[in-house]
């Protein structure tokens, strides 16, 4: 469809028709309740997904008219909603998606690049913005690529009144980063004076145009570059949480993309192990198959592992070792956390079935012991039904008895186990 056909303007007449309706049903009073927001919220990825489709036909422009309309509302409904179910931020990720077709798609310096490109300087200034000034920028940095030396200024000077809003608030040191790399799509695509590579180093210190640094000396195989980029952020990182629940930094996987495109094998095999160490266990498996290729496995495999139980949260090192299949080990492990035998009960019966029944049997009494409740009678009834899926079938009718005797006033108890037994026996047919 053709800018300021009728098509067009039906096509957009028809999208606010679908908004107002899904604003219309999931708020009241102007208020949008937790499920009301979420449903808004799906009712507009579903709009942007339909965008998106209209984008990969060649219909930019009115891609991008629906993603903004779309960016409007949800900064309007950010303001009157409950979005404790996170929909507003992934109804904005649409959007961004949306964006990146449109903007990616579109012919440059073509009637309806330009046209994006200043309608988007036009809705950036939407007073929905109004204190979430984020969501302008959403459309900005999607739309700088547009620019040309003709209206280069335009963008600037949306940018220059965006962000003196934005660094009026408290919040303001994202705007920084985000106003310098809208500049710098700006740079990239006018050819300024400015030197391109110049203008990132001067802003490394923001972590996104680091990134393009990383990605660019990559690109051009400068892999010392890259190298220095990610270990000069890596020291300055002095904070750098390191415990189960936590992410190595995303400064450590660059490192370790670094050395795999530069073929250092040796920086890559350190650089998995100090992954693996920092709690991410997929590095594991990378890491037998790089001492694997350097023909030193053998060797370094049993003091690996031995210093991973030494150091890795317990259900980690149990993962790794039932992987590794080292299944009389991990029998050992799971005798210190017992409740862990539920989880690998199958793969240890498999070798040591006495010593494993034995594990589940004593969990399910101390389980047993603790139940005062159905919903705990029924957690303990589960625990017997794996056992029973283990292959201890005789202990299975040795602890169901065991627990009817110990415990006949517990009513509620001996109608879970019952129920139980009787589901068994139809599997024992």
């Amino acid at each position: 469809m053709t800018l300021k056909s009728q098509e067009f303007k039906a096509a957009m007449s028809a999208v606010r028709e679908q908004i107002a309706t899904a604003k219309r049903r999931g708020s009241s009073r102007g208020f949008a309740d937790y499920q009301g927001c979420r449903f808004i919220c799906y009712s507009f990825i579903d709009i942007l997904e339909n965008a998106g489709k209209a984008a990969e036909r060649g219909e930019y422009a009115f891609a991008y008219s629906v993603a903004a309309l779309i960016l409007v509302n949800l900064a309007k409904l950010a303001s009157t909603a409950d979005d404790s179910a996170g929909g507003i931020t992934d109804a904005r990720g649409y959007v961004e998606e949306v964006l990146e077709k449109a903007c990616s798609g579109v012919e440059y310096d073509s009637e309806e690049a330009e046209y994006i490109f200043l309608q988007s300087i036009k809705d950036s200034q939407n007073k929905a913005f109004d204190g979430w000034d984020e969501f302008a920028y959403d459309l900005l940095l999607k739309t700088a690529r547009l620019a040309t030396e003709d209206n280069e200024n335009k963008m600037l000077a949306a940018a220059d009144e965006l962000y003196g809003k934005a660094s009026d608030r408290v919040y303001s040191s994202w705007a920084d980063e985000y106003d310098t790399l809208v500049r710098l799509e700006v740079i990239k695509a006018t050819g300024s004076e400015i030197d391109v590579d110049d203008y990132i180093k001067e802003n490394l210190k923001y972590d996104t145009i680091r990134r393009i640094a990383v990605n660019n000396a990559i690109t051009a195989s400068d892999y010392a570059r890259a190298e220095t980029l990610c270990l000069e952020k890596l020291q300055t990182d002095s904070d750098e949480p390191r415990h189960e629940y936590s992410k190595p930094s995303e400064w450590r996987f660059l490192l370790f993309e670094v050395y795999d495109k530069s073929g250092d094998s040796e920086k890559k095999i350190r650089t998995a192990e100090d992954l693996l160490f920092r709690f991410d266990i997929k590095y594991y498996a990378i890491l037998k198959h790089l001492l694997t290729e350097k023909g030193k496995w053998d060797t370094e495999r049993q003091p690996l592992l031995t210093a991973l139980g030494n150091s890795l949260p317990y259900h980690l090192f149990m993962k790794i070792l039932s992987d590794e299949g080292e299944t009389l080990w991990l029998l050992e492990e799971i005798r210190k956390h017992p409740t862990s035998v539920f989880d690998y009960g199958k793969q240890l019966a498999a070798k040591y079935p006495s010593q494993t029944y034995a594990l589940c049997l004593d969990v399910i009494r101390s389980q047993a012991n603790d139940a005062d409740t159905r919903v705990k009678y029924k957690k303990v009834c589960g625990l017997i039904k794996k056992l029973f899926d283990f292959g201890g079938v005789e202990e299975v009718d040795s602890i169901i008895g065991e627990l009817k005797t110990k415990f006949p006033r517990r009513p509620a108890m001996l109608e879970e186990l019952d129920a139980l037994s009787g589901r068994l026996a139809k599997k024992r047919k």
